[in-house]
């Protein structure tokens, strides 16, 4: 206790900006027990699925725009300058995309009563199938949880002076006290308070941009350097990113009308775009003016040299956002699953809402714990989501595929099999490299290939399938 009261005191923060930080922790963790006030199981577990437009459009940005994206995005920005820019333009047409599969997904999830992406592949594949989802799912979402902590408790550490270990202690104590109470209502709430603090900070960011720092901010917006390769490569994998992501998904599953899911997407399309900029500005600060750092800083740096230093406050509550708006949704992700996709189906007998919110808050306290000790441990952020993104993009093929035609179980069954199998390839091949990571961070066009693989076997065990 002395250590953290020492770290705390002794930070680079002014007593205002401390009282700011646990004021919005306070608030969070309000929300959250507010949340909790008369809700049933089937509020704690999909809100009840009534959530509206404004919790549907802020809560999907929100989980996009996390301590891992401020982190992994801000580096590619910073490596590769203003074509980064093009994964959220490539997230805001995936959402557009979407909108026609999540008005179906929405339909037969109200007659099936949907929790999880893999609901859907135990629905259209068979047990097995869906399973096999649940375990990629289960990598994938644990791989991200590691990168929100770790970045998020990085940037933290960074920008107020903090141990790392304390910042890390400081973020997931508070998630882990206000998912207990209200569950997926919690994150819901918590996430339109958190994308709001987002906003407000961007705007003021903006509002700094344009004023004394107006010639600044016009020598980053320089598209000449723009490369079409990664620029297209970047758009791509920000639509394909959008149906592998269960959190999506699941928010589908909890609107309370398709209409809400039209315009929530839309509306998320929007202020991804617009985030997405405010980000990109950050990086390309970085990338011009603080040369030789290292990529994962550059967020940090970028905004240390954009923000006065009488909005650091400001802009760690920003920091802090960030990371709670992602993380708490993949802990719930990982935790519902191992309730829905785990516990039912492999125990062979259908639990009621009350028994699965149980599961998900033993679930809440171990993915919480475990993710604690990991970012402890390890601490290298963007070659893991390289690694993780490839075993997701397995994902997409099979699911894409089955709202079009009727896709064999085995033929589904191949393809993730054949696409984590070439992802453990690649990473036999890092293991036997100098810099393992290294190898992740400068072949990540390797890694998203494995949607390509995933595809060929999918379509030659249909074929198979079919002649058979």
């Amino acid at each position: 206790m002395d250590y953290l009261f020492s770290n705390l005191t002794g930070s680079k923060l002014s007593v205002f900006d401390i009282v700011l930080l646990v004021l919005y922790a306070l608030i969070c963790l309000g929300i959250g027990f507010h949340s909790s006030h008369r809700q049933t199981h089937s509020d704690f577990m999909i809100a009840g699925r009534k959530i509206g437009i404004i919790g549907f459009v802020t809560s999907v940005v929100a989980s996009y725009i996390g301590g891992a994206a401020l982190v992994a995005y801000t580096a590619y920005v910073y490596r590769f300058g203003v074509s980064a820019m093009a994964v959220f333009l490539g997230t805001a047409i995936g959402f557009l995309v979407f909108i026609p599969y999540a008005l179906k997904l929405r339909k037969i999830s109200r007659e099936r009563e949907f929790y999880t992406l893999s609901d859907w592949f135990y629905y259209k594949s068979g047990k097995v199938t869906g399973l096999a989802s649940a375990v990629i799912l289960l990598v994938v979402y644990f791989g991200m949880l590691l990168n929100q902590f770790i970045a998020g408790s990085s940037i933290l550490s960074n920008i107020s002076g903090w141990s790392y270990e304390t910042a890390l202690l400081f973020s997931s104590s508070i998630i882990a006290i206000y998912l207990l109470a209200g569950g997926f209502r919690s994150v819901i709430r918590t996430d339109i308070f958190q994308y709001m603090v987002i906003l407000v900070m961007f705007v003021l960011l903006a509002v700094v941009m344009m004023g004394d720092r107006q010639s600044f901010a016009m020598q980053l917006v320089d598209f000449s350097g723009m490369n079409t390769g990664m620029t297209i490569a970047f758009t791509m994998f920000g639509i394909l990113i959008i149906f592998q992501s269960a959190e999506y998904w699941q928010r589908v599953y909890g609107a309370k009308s398709d209409f809400v899911v039209k315009a929530g997407f839309i509306g998320s399309a929007i202020f991804t775009v617009l985030t997405g900029i405010a980000i990109t500005m950050v990086g390309l600060s970085a990338h011009m003016h603080i040369p030789g750092i290292e990529a994962k800083d550059a967020f940090a740096e970028g905004l240390t040299l954009l923000m006065p230093q009488k909005m650091l406050g400001a802009a760690l509550v920003l920091i802090f956002a960030a990371i709670m708006s992602s993380a708490d949704t993949q802990i719930f992700v990982l935790a519902s699953s191992v309730a829905v996709d785990w516990y039912d189906k492999l125990s062979g007998e259908k639990s009621d809402d009350k028994k699965r919110m149980r599961i998900t808050q033993a679930g809440i306290l171990v993915f919480t714990g475990m993710s604690f000790l990991g970012a402890f441990i390890l601490r290298d952020l963007v070659a893991v989501i390289v690694f993780i993104t490839g075993i997701g993009f397995t994902i997409i093929p099979a699911a894409v595929a089955s709202f079009h035609w009727k896709i064999a179980p085995r033929a589904a069954m191949a393809s993730f099999i054949g696409g984590t199998s070439y992802i453990f390839t690649l990473l036999i091949v890092a293991a036997f490299q100098t810099h393992p990571f290294e190898f992740f961070k400068d072949n990540a066009d390797l890694a998203i290939l494995s949607i390509g693989v995933s595809t060929l076997f999918l379509l030659a065990f249909q074929l198979l399938q079919k002649r058979s």
